[in-house]
């Protein structure tokens, strides 16, 4: 872009549009300002307001754009922005709610024979008429930052804000807050006017991102890559030989895994474990990410998340996959049927690492075997094992009768010991109790066989 607009600046080129898209607050704007800062060019801003200072027209819009470019066609240290450019070229859908009528030609004339490089911004490249997109010189998706940059970002947001003092928790909430540079920025600065530090900031941060989630709060990430204990992992492959014969993202490329079995064995646990030893930033999939009511919205779902994990180089996890490659011959709906093919599709196709986790690997469409480098086979705790599971989550004294239960997952600790917490008690009876109690729920009670008195 900079060498970009340079080489525009020093010929005189006309018809130079670079639009940068994305999510609100990724910095669009900001962007620009620094952008222009590199060459030394000055950044006008168009069509803000109109010359009373109220909310301008689209009519008002384009023509001081038209103004902008005849006076200052002969410089060589401006550049035009156009920020929210779907106000001016919305596409079909968007026109239906507008009195005014747009012309295409003028509008596709406009960009061929702008004279003053311009930058253009929009949130979502799809309220815009593909004939105009297809005019602009070059084009950038400005996306939340990836892992390996959220943390410098906040500590610099941090020494802006005057937090720095708590930089130490402010970096732990990075590790499960993926939300835009604007949005922390402005919980930020809210602590600060407040003086509340970063449990404000976390306050403040939490009601932006529920409310721009239409007032729900979103799944937590996980964080629990620390946690991942490999002793208490039962699995038909040698983990640790496996973490340690792979490389980085690029030599283990194409590389994908199938992990299985009971919930709580860890399936999950073991791919966030994967990705911080590798070093490999983290994205994670559920069905309620990708699934929607409209008819194509899935598909599309699906390829954005390949797309966004080959652009961060990132390990793709999807959890509960089955949801996603279930069995096509036991279809109902067509929909359903080509659900599984977008999958397929990808997963053959992407170059990077990738993850599904499943409890249900028998509802797989058959077409996934071959799709999966490593299968690879999650259990229950063994014997020998359940004191150490026992010791891992308890303080009071190992039962004498743990090994005799049968079918426990570190999940089924971990559980019993949020009860535990929860109720304040740590008496070992009582601990045996409730895991005896996690061991009838999944398993049933036995039935006898024969008639019953």
């Amino acid at each position: 872009m900079r060498d970009l607009l340079a080489t525009a600046l020093r010929n005189g080129t006309a018809g130079v549009n670079i639009l940068l898209y994305g999510a609100p607050g990724t910095g669009k704007t900001e962007f620009c300002k620094v952008l222009a800062g590199e060459l030394g060019a000055k950044l006008h801003a168009i069509g803000e307001s109109d010359c009373s200072g109220e909310e301008p027209s689209r009519g008002e819009r384009l023509a001081e754009l038209g103004i902008a470019g005849r006076m200052l066609s002969s410089r060589r240290d401006t550049v035009l922005l156009l920020d929210e450019m779907e106000d001016l070229f919305g596409g079909t859908m968007s026109r239906l709610f507008r009195r005014e009528r747009m012309s295409k030609v003028f509008a596709n004339r406009l960009l061929e024979t702008n004279p003053v490089p311009t930058l253009w911004t929009t949130n979502s490249i799809y309220a815009c008429d593909p004939a105009l997109l297809r005019r602009m010189t070059f084009s950038v998706e400005m996306r939340s930052p990836s892992d390996r940059m959220r943390k410098r970002i906040w500590r610099k947001l941090a020494d802006r804000h005057q937090l720095s003092d708590q930089a130490d928790t402010l970096m732990a909430l990075a590790e499960i807050h993926d939300q835009p540079p604007a949005m922390v920025s402005d919980a930020m600065r809210v602590a600060r006017y407040c003086g509340g530090g970063a449990r404000t900031f976390a306050q403040v941060l939490g009601a932006s991102v529920k409310l721009t989630n239409g007032g729900v709060e979103p799944i937590p990430q996980h964080c629990d890559e620390a946690g991942w204990d490999a002793a208490l992992a039962t699995t038909d492959t040698d983990l640790s030989l496996l973490e340690a014969k792979l490389g980085d993202a690029d030599s283990a490329a194409r590389v994908s895994f199938c992990l299985y079995g009971p919930a709580g064995t860890g399936k999950s646990a073991w791919a966030r474990h994967l990705a911080r030893r590798k070093g490999w930033p983290v994205i994670e999939k559920r069905a309620s990410d990708l699934l929607s009511m409209w008819v194509g919205e899935n598909e599309k779902a699906i390829a954005r998340a390949f797309a966004d994990a080959r652009a961060e180089r990132a390990l793709l996890i999807f959890d509960e996959a089955d949801s996603l490659l279930a069995d096509r011959r036991n279809a109902s709906r067509q929909w359903e049927v080509s659900l599984v093919n977008e999958m397929l599709t990808w997963m053959e196709s992407h170059p990077l690492p990738f993850v599904c986790t499943t409890n249900l690997a028998d509802n797989l469409d058959p077409a996934t075997q071959r799709r999966f480098t490593f299968r690879i086979h999650f259990d229950c705790l063994l014997g020998d094992q359940l004191p150490l599971a026992w010791g891992t989550h308890f303080d009071a004294p190992v039962h004498p009768d743990i090994q005799l239960l049968d079918r426990l997952s570190v999940g089924d600790f971990a559980n019993v010991a949020r009860r535990m917490r929860a109720l304040g008690q740590s008496d070992a009876a009582t601990i045996f109790a409730e895991l005896r109690r996690e061991v009838e729920a999944k398993e049933g009670r036995p039935r006898p066989i024969g008639f019953g008195r």
